[in-house]
């Protein structure tokens, strides 16, 4: 769990080395800690591309939500599942607060219909 920290860390800390031994560091009081600031966004902004990446949208399908907007047929709307919004078209008129149930995706919208009251997260 704790290799996808350590590694960048490990490889930071031998570059600093070889940059200090070859003398490109010429204030390692200054270098040192951009290379790490700057290595450690690198790290950070890799690591977010390589986590979203992975994500399949369709994971989505039988999520329950709340609707955030009015959504009718017409005309779309946003909704909440697992803490993020989503932009939810549906073929019912749906009122915000009212609980939905992702039943697929049009492209990156989700498409949604209200939810029974017995229905059960996936």
């Amino acid at each position: 769990m704790a290799a996808h920290i350590v590694i960048p860390i490990i490889i930071i800390i031998v570059v600093l080395i070889a940059l200090i031994v070859t003398g490109y560091i010429s204030d390692p009081l200054v270098d040192i800690p951009s290379f790490i600031i700057i290595g450690f966004i690198s790290y950070r902004i890799f690591y977010i591309i390589i986590k979203t990446r992975k994500r399949n949208l369709f994971t989505y399908v039988g999520k329950i939500g709340k609707a955030v907007d009015n959504i009718s047929p017409n005309q779309g709307g946003y909704i909440m599942v697992n803490g993020e919004y989503w932009e939810a078209v549906s073929n019912e008129n749906i009122e915000a607060g009212d609980t939905v149930v992702v039943i697929g995706m049009q492209g990156l919208k989700l498409v949604v219909k209200k939810s029974n009251s017995n229905e059960v997260v996936v």
